[in-house]
């Protein structure tokens, strides 16, 4: 069942935002935050915003199946936000999206992530997508937002772009510390 969505609307908070980042580029400054703790094996559960997007692995890969693995949820972003992207700037450019879909699938070797050869990336060696968009407008404007899009998707940006990774590991005694 589709639901009701306000494009004009989305149309104006578009066409707003484009007109503050212009005027202040300060103010795209954006800084989203998650927050993840381990519920039980493999599971775990991570706050973003008011939501609780749950992790786990197969049960081949030592999970209960109950949610989809850290490297799929990654290319559930990468999907998402291709697609809410074209949405978005469709609407604003005023191209009709009928309908808009996307599979994506990622190749990785496993021997990186389990320290087997150090030569190995244990990331993504390539990742392919087929986007589908129905649209009555002409074919080679849909195509050339479509590829604008993808240029300036952030999560498309994050994953061919080296990206700066830093942080803390901070250890406190548990329960079963000898030394209490």
């Amino acid at each position: 069942m589709e639901q009701e969505y306000d494009t004009e609307k989305l149309r104006e908070i578009v066409s707003r935002r484009i007109a503050l980042f212009k005027r202040k580029p300060d103010a795209a400054q954006y800084r989203p935050r998650v927050s993840s703790r381990h519920v039980y094996g493999l599971y775990t559960e991570t706050k973003v915003r008011n939501h609780i997007v749950s992790a786990d692995y197969p049960e081949p890969a030592g999970g209960t199946d109950r949610a989809p693995n850290p490297i799929e949820l990654l290319l559930c972003a990468l999907a998402a936000c291709i697609e809410g992207a074209l949405y978005e700037f469709a609407v604003h450019e005023g191209i009709t999206i009928e309908s808009l879909s996307i599979d994506i699938e990622g190749s990785l070797d496993l021997r990186g992530l389990f320290m087997v050869d150090d030569t190995v990336s244990p990331g993504f060696s390539d990742i392919k997508y087929t986007l589908r968009i129905e649209s009555p407008d002409d074919k080679e404007r849909v195509r050339a937002l479509a590829e604008k899009v993808i240029a300036h998707c952030p999560v498309v940006d994050s994953l061919i772009r080296p990206v700066s990774i830093s942080g803390e590991i901070n250890i406190t005694p548990g329960d079963n510390d000898e030394d209490n």
